[in-house]
């Protein structure tokens, strides 16, 4: 890959079509790569040639072949890549103080701009809504912590200032801070409770999905424990005792009991009769010393609507 000239900052990934994809369309393909673009982006930047397939500018319904070399090309000029404007998108606030704020993220919404999807993101909604965050918005991430999937709801704490921002990630970096997620899971999980310690890096078949492996990887631990078991599925509480990307849905595969409804890691597929567009997962609790005061801070969000009337729907599980 080149290195990004004075105007412009671009970035190349290429992928290769493998037996089990062949036959997909390729901007539904692009879109099952990353949880970071959505349909629409993934067809703009096919339109735009930023996509090439075996060196060459394809189309949208282009039905993918085995062996072909599907190649991303994101670039954009520097003043639109490394900033984001202010949209006044509605946000969820959990908590608020002067240094921080937590949010109850809705299913959809990518965290943070990232290429073929720069608008529409909590960061976008953030600035709007708290301006003194545009301080640090050449960053892309102005007070982001951590962050949770596209199609992952729940809780994600930001700071407000760069002294809660460097506190929270030491917090982060020494595993202090605790997140515990609610996870509809396929199969009946035999445990009562158990930990999951396997390391994780990138798939080295499938550059834009994770996996265990021994090379390239770090090391990933996932503590669960069954809050109900049904004829068919289990549902987990789960805590993370480190952050990798797609951590649970990765590890919970590699048991045997991917999350219902994850395109990626699982089935994809939900029970009969009910309706779900997404995986299983929320993140259901934050705790966490307060940057500024030392005191413990505690925060849950209950199940959103549609992942309740899975539950609900109990004889479908």
């Amino acid at each position: 890959m080149r290195k990004p000239d004075s105007s412009s900052s671009s970035e190349t990934s290429t992928l290769r079509i493998g037996a089990g994809e062949a036959g997909q369309r390729l901007d539904r393909y692009l879109v099952s790569q990353s949880d970071d673009v959505s349909r629409t982006s993934v067809q703009q930047l096919i339109v735009d040639g930023a996509v090439l397939v075996n060196g060459r500018p394809s189309k949208p319904g282009y039905a993918l072949r085995t062996g072909d070399e599907v190649q991303i090309l994101a670039s954009k000029p520097r003043d639109q890549a490394s900033t984001a404007r202010p949209q006044p998108i509605p946000l969820d606030v959990a908590y608020e103080d002067q240094d921080v704020l937590i949010i109850n993220k809705a299913a959809g919404m990518v965290v943070h701009p990232a290429p073929g999807h720069h608008e529409d993101t909590l960061v976008n909604a953030l600035l709007a809504h708290y301006p003194d965050l545009q301080e640090d918005v050449e960053n892309q991430r102005p007070g982001i912590i951590h962050r949770l999937d596209k199609d992952t709801s729940g809780l994600i704490v930001v700071a407000r200032n760069a002294a809660a921002q460097a506190a929270l990630l030491g917090q982060m970096k020494r595993h202090e801070i605790v997140k515990r997620y609610l996870a509809l899971v396929e199969g009946v999980v035999a445990l009562d409770r158990g930990s999951i310690d396997a390391p994780i890096g990138r798939n080295p078949r499938h550059r834009q999905q994770m996996a265990i492996t021994a090379t390239g990887s770090r090391e990933a631990r996932t503590h669960f424990r069954v809050l109900e078991r049904f004829a068919h599925h289990t549902l987990l509480l789960l805590e993370l005792e480190t952050g990798r990307t797609h951590q649970i849905r990765v590890h919970l595969k590699a048991i045997g009991h991917p999350i219902v409804g994850d395109p990626v890691y699982g089935s994809g597929s939900t029970m009969r009769g009910v309706t779900l567009k997404r995986q299983f997962l929320h993140a259901y609790q934050l705790k966490f010393t307060h940057p500024s005061t030392g005191a413990v801070i505690t925060v849950e969000a209950p199940l959103p609507d549609d992942l309740q009337a899975v539950l609900n729907a109990k004889t479908f599980l």
